[in-house]
């Protein structure tokens, strides 16, 4: 970035002047916040001059047109290293883009580097031994959730417009509601996965976009769906048109408000912030639902040995060999998985099973259910650092709804009274993703909450 920044000022277009900014805030703010592993200014400007030479011409590129895009450094892009956070890929370098990149890339997106994660995607702290602890924009020493941690904090610091992540139990809704920006995970197998090197768990990680307005959240999903041959976990489905329906109202949608167990679990100022939301549905029309979901308060922690078993196969070979090269939390917490026995695996699926059909059976009286994303806003590094309680803390309403396949959108909602960011969590049955993103614009049109940038003086109203 010191060459770039040495650079002289010059005449330059729209799409260059926006790139331009946003490698300005990444060079001022991230060696604090440790948003980024690798920058990529100059393929960057030159995209972007590429992008402004096709608007003089009356071309557009595509729905994305010369916006600033990060990509979670566990997604390849041609030509740059792809550490996936870890020593083992340090030196890694794709030698082609990730289905996604190439996607966002055919749309316009402009790539302007890598974002910092948690090691190996196994965690929600970003606190990352090999590459930088991650640190959040509204408080540098809180952290910014993770696994996405990178990409959230990037859009928070208004380093790029939108940010690639990847999502198993909360890696991109969490970031999303602890950094003050929206976030969505979308139907497993909607997003093509071809292009990364690291699995959580192949039956429920899935990519997904980060923007501080759902309206670009929903243009950054309508680039990446579709279906992929190459990923043995695509899907088919056709969305049709639905981004001239986001501006359509939700007068008699729906919203399934749980009765219990999400508010006990909640501290009192994201209660207040998530409660004020629903009025401001109610206002927009929208029919509030009373849902019994039971056995929510088990339903995070029931089916946890699915993942640590199969994180743990996926990394046996590392683990068996290499245990130094991991970070000490990532591999105690990876090590869990060896204990799970196949019967253990069986009676965590049997009860996957359950709580989907109870989620799936919610759905006939509700369009949506409506939670907190996470219970408390951003911890602190320091508390941060008992990793495996705060992974669990923060992802306690977001890897129900993973288990039952549900597709889940975050946006902010308020602050609490320190100032921090509170999300609200939207989730649908399968392919609702339309659905979704069109109640998010509704609320944006309605608030502000999204605008806000750290460094604002915000308070809870």
């Amino acid at each position: 970035m010191e060459e770039f920044s040495k650079q002289a000022a010059q005449p330059c277009g729209p799409s260059e002047s926006l790139v331009r900014e946003c490698l300005a805030r990444i060079e001022e703010g991230n060696d604090r916040l440790k948003a980024f592993i690798t920058v990529m200014p100059d393929q960057a400007i030159a995209e972007a001059r590429r992008a402004d030479a096709a608007a003089k011409r009356g071309e557009s590129l595509g729905l994305l047109h010369g916006m600033p895009v990060s990509v979670k450094d566990c997604i390849d892009v041609a030509g740059v290293r792809c550490t996936n956070g870890s020593p083992f890929f340090a030196n890694y370098v794709p030698k082609e883009d990730a289905e996604s990149v190439r996607r966002l890339r055919q749309e316009g997106a402009i790539i302007v580097g890598k974002t910092n994660l948690h090691e190996l995607c196994f965690g929600s702290t970003t606190q990352n031994p090999h590459f930088g602890k991650g640190a959040n924009p509204w408080d540098p020493r809180r952290i910014p959730s993770g696994s996405s941690g990178g990409a959230g904090a990037s859009v928070a610091a208004d380093m790029c417009v939108g940010a690639l992540g990847s999502d198993t139990g909360g890696s991109v809704r969490t970031p999303a509601a602890i950094n003050g920006v929206s976030g969505l995970r979308p139907t497993h197998g909607a997003i093509s996965m071809h292009g990364t090197k690291i699995q959580c768990s192949a039956r429920f990680d899935t990519f997904g976009p980060l923007a501080r307005r759902v309206t670009d959240v929903a243009r950054l999903f309508a680039a990446l769906a579709g279906y992929d041959r190459r990923d043995p976990v695509s899907r088919r489905h056709e969305w049709g048109n639905f981004l001239p329906e986001l501006s359509r109202g939700i007068k008699g949608v729906r919203i399934g408000i749980p009765r219990n167990f999400v508010w006990e679990e909640s501290d009192p100022d994201v209660v207040r912030a998530v409660q004020e939301a629903i009025e401001t549905l109610k206002r927009l029309g929208a029919i509030p639902v009373d849902l019994d979901l039971l056995h929510f308060e088990e339903a995070q922690h029931a089916p946890m040995a699915l993942v640590l078993a199969e994180g743990a196969s996926f990394h046996r070979k590392r683990i068996e060999e290499q245990p130094e090269c991991f970070g000490e939390d990532v591999l105690s917490r990876l090590r869990l998985g060896f204990d799970v026995s196949g019967m253990q695996y069986a009676d965590a699926e049997r009860w996957r099973q359950r709580w989907a059909r109870t989620v799936n059976d919610a759905f006939e009286s509700a369009d949506v259910i409506l939670t907190p994303t996470t219970p408390t806003t951003a911890p602190s590094a320091e508390d941060a650092r008992e990793m495996l309680k705060t992974t669990l803390r923060i992802t306690r309403f977001t890897f129900p709804f993973t288990w039952a396949g549900c597709p889940g959108l975050s946006i902010p909602c308020g602050f609490s009274s320190e100032g921090l960011p509170i999300g609200l969590l939207i989730n649908g049955p399968a392919w609702s993703e339309a659905l979704l993103l069109r109640i998010g614009a509704a609320y944006q049109r309605e608030t502000d909450w999204h605008e806000r940038r750290p460094g604002q003086r915000v308070t809870a109203q």
